[in-house]
């Protein structure tokens, strides 16, 4: 199968930082093989384009080339031979500077999705935000409210994954780190388990429908 992943620092592999966002901060990765992705290409054909602070379609006053609608034609330019495109966009979503709900967020991702489909008859997957936990210095300054919108996204997602079609796996419980919105070593464990899992349903639907 042919897999092209699309997302944000949890698909670029983010280490937890709480000296992230300032403006010495050195981004750091998870080595490839930590990362939830790692263990698809072994089995697939996989092309990951994660980016830190990558959105669904807002602006960031910080950095440039972070809206994802923006950047969809050269983003999603050679993804005609695609079987499966997994979607990780939402936490950066969540932060208080956007002034989004999570009603807003699903509409953009709605539309996203729109423009995948305009492009690919790729199988969707869509992933979850995590829960952004509050009482970090990142979240309590870049993140106010979004504790609770991250849940109300988490439902929202399910809702739009239901009626579009698309495959889900939430990442809502799956642990995070020191500042409040990255994933852990061992949550990138278990989201990658669980994207397999929804895969391998993909793959039996797959077989099945041959067999008919």
């Amino acid at each position: 199968m042919n897999i092209f992943i699309y997302g944000d620092s949890n698909t670029w592999g983010y280490i937890p930082n709480i000296n992230g966002y300032s403006k010495d901060a050195i981004p750091q990765r998870y080595p490839l093989e930590q990362i939830w992705w790692y263990n698809l290409s072994k089995k697939h054909s996989v092309v990951v384009n994660g980016l830190c602070g990558r959105t669904i379609n807002s602006d960031d006053p910080w950095i440039t080339g972070r809206n994802a609608t923006k950047t969809f034609d050269q983003d999603f330019n050679d993804i005609e031979n695609t079987d499966l495109c997994i979607i990780q966009l939402g936490t950066n979503d969540c932060k208080s500077r956007f002034a989004l709900s999570s009603e807003e967020i699903c509409f953009q991702m709605e539309n996203f999705i729109q423009q995948i489909r305009s492009k690919t008859n790729a199988k969707l997957l869509l992933i979850s935000p995590p829960f952004i936990k509050r009482g970090t210095p990142i979240t309590d300054k870049y993140y106010v409210g979004a504790e609770e919108k991250s849940q109300k996204l988490d439902i929202g997602y399910k809702v739009l994954s239901k009626r579009l079609n698309l495959s889900f796996a939430s990442a809502l419980n799956l642990e995070v780190g020191e500042d409040g919105e990255h994933l852990t070593k061992a949550s990138h464990g278990l989201l990658g388990q669980a994207v397999e899992k929804e895969i391998e349903k993909l793959l039996a639907k797959k077989k099945e429908s041959k067999m008919l």
